[in-house]
């Protein structure tokens, strides 16, 4: 069983599936636990590495447009951007 369980780990990562690699079997026992279907788990699996994935787009989105992280738009004053769409008027 303990072999089946790291080829498991070691194909989803040959597929880069780190992700799903480090976390399918925590997800598996919550599964056994709740009784879900193999489509639910499944999907579950897809969810958690499509999260995972798009959090680290948008940190390495971040970090590459070397915006200061303290400009938000709510900061923004628009009337030095386009005046036209500034709200105070």
């Amino acid at each position: 069983m303990a072999n089946r369980h790291q080829e498991l780990a070691q194909l989803l990562r040959s597929l880069q599936l780190s992700h799903s690699a480090s976390s399918f079997d925590d997800l598996a026992m919550r599964a056994a636990r709740e009784g879900l279907t193999h489509e639910a788990f499944l999907y579950e699996l897809a969810q958690q590495e499509y999260t995972y994935r798009q959090q680290r787009r948008l940190e390495r989105l971040l970090r590459e447009s070397q915006l200061p992280r303290e400009k938000t738009f709510q900061r923004l004053k628009l009337k030095l951007v386009w005046p036209a769409l500034d709200p105070a008027d």
